[in-house]
């Protein structure tokens, strides 16, 4: 604002460091690799955390209601497998990242390909067991996709991007 009284130099003073808020939090976004949108900029001004979705979570979420649906939708050996998939992707993240879960948006072309060289040699996973772990975790990945929780804009150049092509399709 233009003027020389004192309550118009307050007025730009506040301006002046608002904006170096919105500039800070900005850059916050961008170092954080997180996407920058006007909303994610006015949360990390009013220091607003959105809640993030990780890969064990939503995975026990749906292991949870596999098991309410044992008998009526599904067999007790699905369930089983789904446990399985489950411990092997936990161990997976332990021994790759030294956490004990990951944000959703970390699954990636290279997320999967380290997964699925974990299952076939830490794990000793024979090539149909790597498969299955892999489809049952690619379920996970459907839900986070249809679920808007993460996005996808694969093609399908390599057997690899196959899979997601085909998370992609449903």
């Amino acid at each position: 604002m233009l003027g020389n009284r004192e309550e118009t130099k307050i007025l730009n003073k506040y301006i002046d460091q608002f904006q170096a808020k919105v500039y800070e939090a900005q850059d916050i976004l961008i170092r954080e690799s997180l996407e920058v949108t006007a909303d994610a900029i006015r949360n990390q001004v009013l220091g607003k955390k959105e809640a993030v979705k990780t890969i064990i979570e939503i995975f026990t979420e749906h292991n949870n209601k596999v098991e309410a649906l044992v008998g009526k939708e599904f067999a007790a050996g699905t369930l089983e497998r789904y446990k399985t998939s489950l411990k092997h992707t936990q161990d997976f993240i332990e021994w790759k990242y030294k956490v004990k879960d990951l944000d959703i948006k970390k699954i990636d072309n290279h997320f999967i390909s380290e997964y699925e060289f974990y299952l076939r040699t830490v794990r000793n996973c024979a090539n149909n067991s790597a498969v299955k772990y892999i489809k049952n975790f690619g379920k996970i990945v459907r839900i986070c996709l249809a679920n808007s929780w993460i996005t996808a804009n694969w093609n399908c150049n390599s057997l690899l991007e196959v899979f997601y092509c085909q998370i992609i399709v449903f």
